[in-house]
């Protein structure tokens, strides 16, 4: 990942600590997390979904690991929705230029993104993205392009 974007990253994932991550799971290959309070907001289509007020999207390899090392789940994994049921807290966000991803939890527990080394850097290749789902809010985005904002 060109330049120094820790900063950026560390700055985007400020808002999750203290929040609960309470749901996860599978859209297509792409690994969701809702973290925050339940809110409810209006699609493009205009229908009503209960979403968390942050989402974390991750296409890339991941863990969620108990503080023993034991893995809770992966991107092998075919169900994500019992993380959800642990209800653990955000305590803190950490990040490198790599972008590489890792949450700490309340109950021990990590959440940790793995980027995967492109074999060319002709495509840019998204390995998570961080926003507030339906709302017109600038998400960041991580890849090996870096770090970006992009508008909704």
């Amino acid at each position: 990942m060109p330049d120094s974007h820790t900063g950026a990253i560390l700055a985007a994932l400020k808002p999750l600590v203290s929040k609960p991550m309470w749901g996860a799971g599978w859209a297509g290959d792409v690994a969701w997390f809702e973290f925050g309070d339940r809110v409810m907001r209006s699609d493009r289509h205009g229908a009503q979904r209960e979403v968390g007020e942050y989402a974390l999207h991750v296409s890339s390899r991941w863990a969620w690991r108990t503080d023993s090392g034991f893995l809770r789940a992966d991107e092998d994994a075919i169900v994500l929705s019992q993380l959800g049921g642990l209800m653990a807290h955000v305590l803190r966000g950490d990040a490198d230029d790599s972008g590489r991803l890792s949450l700490q939890f309340d109950n021990g527990d990590s959440l940790v993104v793995e980027p995967e080394d492109p074999e060319s850097d002709s495509d840019e290749i998204e390995y998570w993205r961080l926003f507030q789902p339906w709302l017109e809010t600038p998400h960041v985005v991580v890849s090996n392009r870096g770090v970006e904002w992009h508008e909704a």
